[in-house]
This record gives C-alpha cells, sequence and structure tokens, in this order.
C-alpha cells in the first residue's frame, strides 16, 4: 500500500521537470563557413611603458642602481655623510652630495658590507640640476605641466598646492613648487 502512494509523487515530480517541453538530442551543424571580418582596423600596439609610470629614473640615474654604475653616469661625489644604520629597513644609508649637479643621492649597502656594494636609494634635487623625470619634468617646470604629465598617477590625498605627489609617498615622486615653479625634486620612499 505504501508504494503506491510513493509513485504517485514521482509521476508528477517526473512531468514537472520535463515540463512538456521536448529535448533534442540530434546536434545539427551549420553547411556555412566562418569568416573573419577584415573590414575592422586592429587598434594600435600599446606605447612602451604605457598603464606604468617610471617613477625611479631621473637623468642618467634611476632608483636601485648600483653604485659603480652612478659613478660611471656622474661621477664622484664631492662629500659623502658617514655610514649609518636605519631601523625601519636595517641597512646602512649614507648621502652622497653633487653640489654642482644640485644632487643628493640616499645610497644604501647591506649591513657589514664596504661602501662599494650600495645602490641609491633615493635621489633629491635642488637648483641647478637640469636632470628631469622621464616624463620630461625637472627644476623651473610649472605646477601646470607637472599636473598634466602625470594626470592618471597623482595621489590626490598627498597633494597640495604646494607639493604634488606622484605614485605614492611609499614610493614616487614629489615636486615641491616655489611662485608656482618646481623648486624641489624627491624620488624615492619619503615614508615606511
Amino acid at each position: 500500500m505504501m508504494k503506491q502512494y510513493l509513485i504517485f509523487p514521482v509521476i508528477i515530480l517526473l512531468a514537472a521537470c520535463n515540463d512538456g517541453k521536448k529535448v533534442e538530442t540530434e546536434t545539427k551543424i551549420d553547411s556555412l563557413a566562418v569568416v573573419p571580418d577584415t573590414t575592422q582596423i586592429a587598434p594600435p600596439p600599446p606605447t612602451p611603458g604605457a598603464g606604468k609610470i617610471d617613477i625611479e629614473t631621473f637623468g642618467d640615474i634611476k632608483i636601485g642602481q648600483p653604485h659603480v654604475k652612478t659613478i660611471e653616469a656622474i661621477g664622484q661625489p664631492n662629500k659623502k655623510s658617514k655610514l649609518e644604520e636605519w631601523a625601519a629597513d636595517g641597512q646602512m644609508h649614507t648621502d652622497w652630495s653633487y653640489t654642482s649637479k644640485g644632487l643628493v643621492l640616499n645610497m644604501s649597502f647591506a649591513k657589514g658590507s664596504t661602501d662599494t656594494t650600495g645602490y641609491i636609494f633615493s635621489i633629491t634635487a635642488d637648483a641647478p640640476s637640469t636632470f628631469k623625470t622621464r616624463a620630461g619634468m625637472g627644476i623651473g617646470s610649472t605646477y601646470a605641466e607637472v599636473q598634466e604629465a602625470y594626470k592618471r598617477d597623482i595621489d590626490a590625498a598627498s597633494t597640495t598646492k604646494d607639493q604634488i605627489t606622484v605614485g605614492s609617498i611609499y614610493g614616487g615622486i614629489i615636486f615641491s613648487f616655489k611662485d608656482g615653479k618646481v623648486s624641489h625634486i624627491f624620488l624615492g620612499a619619503a615614508a615606511e
């Protein structure tokens, strides 16, 4: 008797699932060949470096450049500060000053190494520097020129009427302005 009561709900369930629609099991193949549309012009190839701004290169030097390549590019510094350990990264740091070029390079060295195995950690430029960023900005560039050159990459939270931060304070370029023109440039990490 129990089996009779179970058969009826199963039949109703099967009927509801089928919903009266016929299921085709045959696959028909269209005899028309697919021909690509050759009337559309392909988009141009991307510009090298497009989408990723270069926040490391400044003239002939760049962040992470070994000290040997730096000396080859711009010569020996006028002055080197004493090596000091930074707690933030555990590295030894020294400033290399290039007075006639308006540059100060912070060089980073592994603890216990000599000062001949360092890399550029940050770059600071003031007048009379003639070095330019990859986008062509340098000392004397206007606020509007810097804004236009880096409009997609400006960190609005760290930008004011006297400073434009490109990238971020954790790795980027900070342009400082006096009378609407770049008076100071910093490349690197300004904060940890």
